[in-house]
């Protein structure tokens, strides 16, 4: 017996853990990517560009997903 009462949407800790989790990420994977891009170059810029474009990809991961409404 199925009722449409018994589906309830996602919502509490399960999203607030995914928003962190999101803008967390973005940061540490293309921070890893600019940081072993600058260890195979031996140059020191790839690192805060990759740490920057995962902090402005998350923040607007995060505002495509939950800011629309």
């Amino acid at each position: 017996m199925s009722d449409e009462t018994d589906k309830t949407t996602s919502t509490g800790d399960g999203d607030v853990w995914r928003l962190i989790s999101t803008l967390v990420a973005g940061p540490v994977v293309w921070g890893g990517i600019g940081y072993l891009v600058d260890w195979a170059n031996d140059s020191r810029i790839f690192l805060p560009i990759g740490l920057g474009f995962g902090f402005v990809l998350g923040f607007y991961i995060v505002y495509v997903r939950h800011g629309r409404g």
